[in-house]
């Protein structure tokens, strides 16, 4: 499994890839993307080389749902081109209609496009929707447990589509995805008290958020209360986000997942550095165990040892 990791300035290009990054990902202000964090336009071609100079391949996120700010969407897909030219790696898109025209600009750039997490991929079926389009990777959502996300592995696997996870240990909200606009640092840092009902900290009993007694069929009413359990999880912030756990990751580790993802722009190159050799630490765990342990005994053996692990205080 390789590393992949974000970055904003080229002067953190060497420190992150001394520190584990396997490959590195942007976005630029000139091209709708989702979230915030943007490395300057004119130091993107310098950054492509320095990259390239390190060894590291480079991608582009173009992955913003909509683009109200962008008076002139038909723009997008020649900026793209014109990027391409560059000698950019990838492209992380999520509009279909976006990877629609890039898809026809030819099998360079074709191979290029990676599917961004933002466009959530729930089920094989939609990956099987999207790889149409000529993709080369999905990103998975987070919202996925590694039992769901087994039959898209499986069906990546047999097309030679590459899959590629967030660890949300070090990226803030552990649902994010297209669809949901709130993700400011008021909601994933709480830094002081936020009034009850707010929607990404409910300062609530969960007992008393989930007023679910009933569903409609009768017959399935036994499932009520593990319905319960998961609204109370998802509402209110009971136990961790799902890749924070290390049943959960192992788990998507071992099914053959190629890529890991570390995302918050925004943090300061310490950060960057830090939470890149965390996760570097953690997946030579997980290579060492399963390379010496039955993948049971392995699987206890990390879980134990995350269990003490502080996240190397990020």
């Amino acid at each position: 499994m390789k590393i992949v990791s974000c970055f904003t300035r080229l002067e953190e290009l060497e420190p992150l890839a001394e520190a584990g990054a396997d490959e590195f990902y942007t976005a630029i202000g000139e091209l709708p993307a989702f979230s915030f964090g943007f490395l300057p336009f004119n130091r993107l071609r310098p950054a492509i080389e320095k990259a390239h100079a390190l060894g590291k391949p480079v991608a582009l996120a173009v992955n913003a749902i909509r683009s109200p700010s962008f008076k002139n969407p038909a723009a997008v897909p020649e900026k793209v081109r014109m990027i391409d030219a560059m000698g950019i790696d990838a492209f992380i898109v999520s509009s279909p209609h976006l990877l629609e025209s890039l898809s026809s600009g030819g099998p360079r750039l074709r191979a290029r496009l990676q599917l961004s997490s933002v466009q959530p991929v729930f089920n094989s079926m939609c990956a099987a929707f999207f790889a149409r389009f000529g993709i080369s990777r999905i990103i998975l959502p987070n919202q996925l447990t590694e039992p769901e996300a087994r039959k898209i592995v499986s069906f990546c696997r047999k097309r030679s589509i590459e899959t590629e996870i967030f660890d949300y240990r070090f990226f803030g909200c552990a649902y994010v995805n297209g669809r949901c606009h709130l993700h400011k640092p008021v909601y994933y840092r709480l830094t002081a008290d936020m009034s009850d009902g707010s929607m990404c900290r409910i300062n609530a009993d969960p007992r008393g958020l989930v007023g679910i007694r009933t569903l409609e069929a009768p017959a399935r009413a036994k499932e009520l209360p593990a319905v319960v359990r998961r609204l109370e999880t998802r509402l209110a912030g009971g136990g961790a986000p799902r890749l924070s756990n290390a049943a959960s990751f192992f788990d998507f580790f071992s099914s053959g997942v190629q890529y890991l993802k570390y995302g918050t722009r925004h943090d300061s190159l310490k950060f960057k550095v830090g939470k890149v050799k965390a996760l570097r630490a953690m997946l030579d765990l997980a290579e060492k165990l399963s390379s010496s342990l039955p993948k049971t005994e392995a699987r206890r053996a990390f879980i134990k040892e995350l269990t003490r692990w502080d996240g190397g205080g990020f």
